[in-house]
């Protein structure tokens, strides 16, 4: 063999070389690129994280919203009445608990009657800082009796009260005095409430009560 051929030999030997790492590494690019292009979101699962982030903040913002403007419509202590409008079965005076509404305070009203008086108070205290003071509410026909002993012509006859269904409360914290700041709100906005101070219980009716109200769609008997 002659020197030329040995140099041509060996030239053709190292191209080879050469050709075949070339194809190699470019097979390798192409192999990354495919992972890479792998773990790049597609268009559409781009548009669903989007949608997916604004729910969430459109839930975050909302939920403390619904929550609280449920709590300012109902109160929990209702949570456990029948607040539909009603008449109760059970003589005047002889409701059980059972079928009656526990305010905060221990007194009891009938459910619909609980229902205007929270709405009641929950706006006097927007008023006053605090709700309104309550000396009464439903009233047993012994209690009934006994305050009828007490004051003679002046409480009602037993079995005939308001308080005896549970739809009248007396109230003290100034509304029991005509021409305070807190009977003139009472007389300018509780009847709106559900709430009235009837006529007879008014300054210059025939028994003066102040502190007597009753439950608007359920007036039925006397104080």
């Amino acid at each position: 063999m002659t020197l030329g051929a040995v140099a041509l030999g060996s030239s053709t030997s190292v191209m080879g070389v050469g050709s075949g790492t070339g194809e190699a590494a470019e097979a390798s690019d192409r192999n990354s690129r495919r992972a890479l292009q792998s773990t790049i979101p597609s268009a559409a699962d781009r548009n669903l994280e989007v949608d997916r982030r604004r729910l969430e903040v459109t839930l975050s913002r909302s939920a403390p919203r619904a929550t609280s403007g449920t709590a300012r419509r109902q109160p929990a202590w209702l949570a456990a009445c029948d607040t539909a409008p009603q008449v109760l079965p059970d003589a005047n005076g002889t409701v059980p608990d059972a079928r009656l509404c526990e305010l905060p305070d221990g007194f009891h009203l009938r459910g619909d009657a609980a229902l205007a008086w929270s709405r009641l108070a929950a706006t006097y205290a927007r008023e006053f800082g605090e709700e309104p003071c309550m000396t009464d509410g439903y009233r047993d026909l012994a209690t009934q009796r006994r305050l009828a002993a007490i004051k003679p012509g002046l409480a009602a006859r037993p079995g005939t009260s308001n308080h005896g269904w549970g739809v009248a409360v007396d109230l003290c914290g100034g509304i029991e005095k005509f021409g305070t700041t807190q009977y003139e709100w009472m007389t300018d906005n509780a009847e709106r409430l559900g709430w009235v101070n009837p006529s007879w219980a008014r300054s210059g009716g025939s028994r003066p009560e102040p502190w007597h109200w009753e439950y608007a769609a359920a007036t039925t008997g006397e104080s």
